[in-house]
């Protein structure tokens, strides 16, 4: 009895460690009409899904782009160039920064393992890691060097529930701006 309650304090105590804080959270909804290459934009919400604070909108040419836009306003926050629904991906984005008052660039790299696929991000002369977990079910951000967990976020509704993925966002950290999440779930959904 002794080493069952044991047991399970040691549990309780590894999921408290485990366990973050959210600072931020977002649910993401998939629009219900894909372009002409079936590539879908979002709309992302507050976390009571009462107010649409963001748009992803995505357009296929020559390249495939997608921009954010925030939603009071209708200023393009940041945008994302290049083919992403190829095996490989390297494509670039700019995130406007409204307290420098300037545009920054960055990628995301798509590389794929024998049984996953990992998405690597460069900002600001930083790497984070964008990784798939089995279970349970989500995608986790984390900073390449510090090994720590910036970000996570799983879908909501299954396939053949509803035909519009729905994603809960959970950002722990401010280290990285809220839309290279955002195109990571993109990239990732695709």
């Amino acid at each position: 009895m002794k080493i069952i309650t044991c047991l399970l304090l040691f549990i309780l105590l590894i999921i408290c460690i485990e366990s973050k804080v959210a600072i931020r959270t977002y649910v993401v909804v998939q629009n219900g009409k894909a372009n002409r290459n079936k590539l879908y934009g979002f709309t992302i919400l507050d976390s009571k899904e009462e107010t649409a604070l963001y748009r992803l909108k995505v357009s296929s040419r020559d390249i495939d782009t997608a921009i954010l836009v925030d939603n009071p306003g209708k200023n393009i926050v940041a945008n994302l160039e290049d083919a992403w629904k190829n095996r490989k991906a390297n494509v670039t984005f700019s995130i406007y920064d409204y307290k420098l008052n300037k545009w920054t660039d960055g990628s995301i790299q798509k590389k794929l393992r024998f049984l996953s696929t990992d998405y690597t991000v460069k900002y600001n002369d930083e790497q984070f890691i964008a990784k798939r977990k089995s279970l349970p079910k989500r995608i986790e951000v984390y900073h390449k060097n510090q090994n720590e967990l910036l970000a996570e976020w799983r879908r909501r509704t299954k396939p053949l529930l509803s035909k519009r993925a729905k994603y809960d966002v959970k950002i722990y950290s401010n280290k990285v701006p809220d839309a290279i999440y955002f195109f990571l779930l993109l990239m990732m959904h695709q």
